[in-house]
Parts: structure tokens; C-alpha cells; sequence
């Protein structure tokens, strides 16, 4: 399953309006933009990273300490790649400097738009949006944020299948 917990960019924060059955109710689209070791692929295929990477032909010397690692880019020119999935059940939380109690937590996410931009040298731009129904509160404190850095953990839903609580996992 995808998680995330890192430094990452909120590149914009676009309110809107869902229409759930009768009654219009506030969304956000969070757009995040965050550049991460490229193992963070597995979880979308397992072989997406070994497709997109491959060993460095000269290692270096942090590259010949891990004799497996896949730091250098199988197709140098081929630009960033669009990966079409919805997932659905996350939380979301971001730290708003205080920790704890002050962390803005939005539960109940849908995470979509994957765009992943393979770099030489071992990581990955990835970038996605997280649809949100924050507190009312918490609005402006997330436009606060907007073109800037910020911590945040992406928390995938529990397993529901005895495969998934041991690690059966779906492609994302």
C-alpha cells in the first residue's frame, strides 16, 4: 500500500463543490509535489522500479556499498509518466509546526493524479492530489501552506483481508 511521510511541496489548494446526493458540500484538491527514493514504486507495481531503473553502469562509491541499487535511468529521455489510480480510505496529516493536537488531520481522503518523473541518481518526482473535506477551521491554515514546504503522512487505510495484514499487497 502507498505511505508517505516526508518534506513535501503543497504546490495549490483548489476549493470546490461535490454534489452528494442532494446537498453540495465543500472539497479541496491538494496538489502535492515531493521527490522520494525510488523504492517508493514498489508499492504501485513490483516491477515498476526495475522497469524505470537499472545499476550504474560506473557506481560511486555510496552505489558500490548497496551492490543492488538501482540509481541510474533505464530510458534517460522518456519524461514523466502519468499512473492511473484512485485510492480511497486514507488519512492525511500535516504538521503544523506544534505537533500533536496542532497537525491539521484529514480523514477519509481520495489520493489521484499520480505523475511520476523517474531522476538519475536513484529518486523519483512524484506528484498527486488529495481530494479532502477539511474542518472549516483548518482551510485557512492549509492556504497558509500553499508553495511551500511542508511535513505531511500519507496513512493508508487498516487491511481488511488476512493478505493485506500480512503483506499481500494490491498494486497501486
Amino acid at each position: 500500500m502507498f505511505e508517505l511521510a516526508q518534506a513535501v511541496k503543497l504546490a495549490s489548494v483548489n476549493p470546490r463543490a461535490e454534489i452528494h446526493g442532494e446537498d453540495r458540500v465543500p472539497a479541496f484538491d491538494l496538489k502535492i509535489e515531493a521527490f522520494c527514493p525510488n523504492d517508493l514504486l514498489i508499492p504501485f507495481h513490483p516491477e515498476l522500479r526495475t522497469t524505470l531503473y537499472k545499476k550504474a553502469e560506473d557506481p560511486d562509491l555510496v552505489e558500490q556499498l548497496d551492490g543492488e541499487a538501482l540509481t541510474a535511468l533505464r530510458f534517460p529521455k522518456m519524461g514523466a509518466i502519468k499512473w492511473d489510480v484512485e485510492l480511497t480510505g486514507y488519512k492525511v496529516e500535516v504538521d503544523y509546526g506544534l505537533g500533536g493536537d496542532s497537525n491539521i488531520m484529514l480523514g477519509e481522503v481520495k489520493i489521484d493524479g499520480f505523475k511520476i518523473s523517474p531522476q538519475n541518481g536513484g529518486s523519483v518526482g512524484l506528484s498527486f492530489r488529495i481530494i479532502c473535506h477539511p474542518e472549516s477551521e483548518d482551510v485557512g491554515r492549509l492556504c497558509e501552506f500553499i508553495q511551500r514546504d511542508i511535513d505531511i503522512k500519507v496513512i493508508p487505510p487498516e487491511p481488511t483481508t488476512l493478505g493485506e495484514l500480512f503483506g499481500e499487497q494490491k498494486a497501486a
